[in-house]
């Protein structure tokens, strides 16, 4: 077989139309072995027939500029490299190479088809463009209009890079890079751009969107680390869970920690909010817990406290910590300055004013199947607030038309209130335990009908007093 060998480091070989003679061929050989890479295309065969043909001409620095069509197929006689094109160009002098049509570039770390590539020898530096299909080693793969991929090499860079830009869509699977880009292992991540370090670190920038089984996440930029299963995103973030039971998440940043491919811990970092069918919970930071992709449980905390939104009531702590197995709301522990507000039965008494329970620590028990609740919401069982316990309801007075416009009230203290609700989610029966204190106010008539008072008549003490 017949080889050009070129005069310059990751030189290029073509065949040529004319024999080498086998000495020649030796000495280029010879020559090569100190380079970084020996790289020769051989011609290209149809139907028996060689189609390659090249043209070269030296420069006055001594390589030579080489221009060759008709197909070649390329490799590096000491590395893994290998390139097959319709044509290349070849510039000494600047140790550049052009590849034309139907490029497929490969090496251990990557693959890249492309229309064109450009190989800047000197920087290890491969430009694709047009239509270009990526794979890396870990199962990484990407496709768009452009895509820079600069070698690791000793003395130069530690690590490989590769850069999509022009919004590509990217699949990361790092379990199985067999796989099609539909298989669900499969992280999709659509971005502005998308950079891969090492095989290992991938940075997605410019309204991100990364769609992977158990959660769907958009954020302006994000980083993936493959090896520890970590995905940080940042700048307006969003989570939403998969499945028949959603959930979303937001913040000023979130993080999630996955094992096997699966997220176990979701956080989020300021003004966090985190939704789903039974509640709404505020606060600086919101850490959820996940098993089999569902919520077990979500933990509220910061300086200005946690609050948390669940069928008509208003609770607020320093801390909220909600324990939901399989995504079932089952309790919830608000912790310090704990406060349950909640507008009173409208059936019965007619105001605007909330009633509240208080105390160190309010535990409130749920039940989802609670018969009669059509909210599809799970349904509250039992309210306990101890350590400095207090109670403020309002109720229907005796022989007043419902629903009432001016409620008794009853303002009960102790150190530990126990609230039991019926199913209809109505109050069912209060408890007070130690140190017990209250009062029952119970107006006679609607007072919000003034009655005009007499005037005083004129004494000394009233004309005093007006005197003042």
């Amino acid at each position: 077989m017949r080889y050009l060998t070129l005069q310059r480091a990751l030189g290029v070989a073509l065949l040529a139309a004319g024999s080498l003679h086998a000495q020649a061929a030796g000495n280029a050989a010879t020559q090569l072995r100190s380079r970084d890479c020996n790289l020769e295309f051989k011609g290209v065969t149809v139907n028996g027939v060689v189609t390659t043909h090249i043209q070269s001409s030296k420069t006055s620095a001594g390589s030579s500029n080489d221009f060759a069509g008709g197909g070649v197929d390329g490799a590096c006689t000491n590395s893994d490299q290998r390139v097959k094109a319709d044509s290349a160009e070849h510039f000494g002098d600047q140790r550049l190479v052009y590849l034309i049509g139907r490029v497929h570039y490969t090496e251990a770390r990557v693959q890249l088809d492309a229309d064109r590539l450009t190989y800047y020898m000197a920087e290890e530096r491969l430009v694709a463009e047009g239509h270009v299909v990526g794979r890396t080693s870990t199962g990484t793969r990407f496709a768009g209009p452009r895509a820079t991929y600069l070698r690791a090499k000793p003395g130069l860079r530690a690590g490989s890079r590769l850069d999509a830009g022009g919004r590509p869509d990217t699949w990361i699977s790092a379990a199985d890079a067999a796989k099609d880009t539909k298989s669900a292992d499969s992280v999709h991540v659509v971005a502005d751009s998308v950079i891969s370090m090492n095989d290992s670190l991938v940075y997605a920038r410019g309204t991100v969107i990364i769609d992977r089984p158990d959660l769907v996440s958009t954020a302006d930029s994000a980083m993936m680390d493959q090896g520890r299963e970590l995905v940080e995103l940042r700048i307006s973030p969003k989570v939403v869970g998969r499945g028949e039971q959603k959930f979303t998440l937001e913040g000023a940043q979130i993080d999630i920690q996955s094992r096997n491919r699966l997220a176990e811990r979701v956080r989020s970092f300021g003004s966090a909010k985190a939704t789903n069918d039974d509640m709404r919970l505020e606060s600086e930071t919101i850490d959820l817990r996940m098993a089999e992709q569902k919520l077990s449980r979500a933990v509220a905390w910061g300086p200005s406290g946690a609050r948390a939104l669940q069928s008509g009531r208003d609770i607020t702590a320093d801390s909220i910590d909600v324990i939901m197995p399989g995504q079932v709301l089952q309790s919830m522990h608000a912790v310090r300055r704990a406060r349950v507000e909640s507008l009173p039965d409208s059936t019965k008494v007619k105001s605007k004013v909330r009633d509240w329970f208080s105390g160190d620590t309010i535990v409130a028990v749920f039940d989802s199947l609670a018969v009669g609740d059509t909210s599809g919401q799970a349904a509250l069982k039992r309210l306990t607030s101890t350590g400095d316990a207090k109670s403020w309801q309002q109720g229907s007075r005796s022989g007043v038309p419902l629903p009432d416009t001016v409620p008794a009230i009853n303002y009960m203290a102790g150190r530990v209130i126990i609230v039991d609700f019926a199913k209809d989610r109505s109050l069912d029966k209060l408890r007070v335990l130690d140190q017990v204190t209250g009062i029952l106010i119970q107006p006679a008539s609607d007072t919000t009908k003034a009655k005009p008072v007499p005037p005083k008549k004129p004494g000394m003490f009233h004309e005093q007093r007006e005197g003042r």
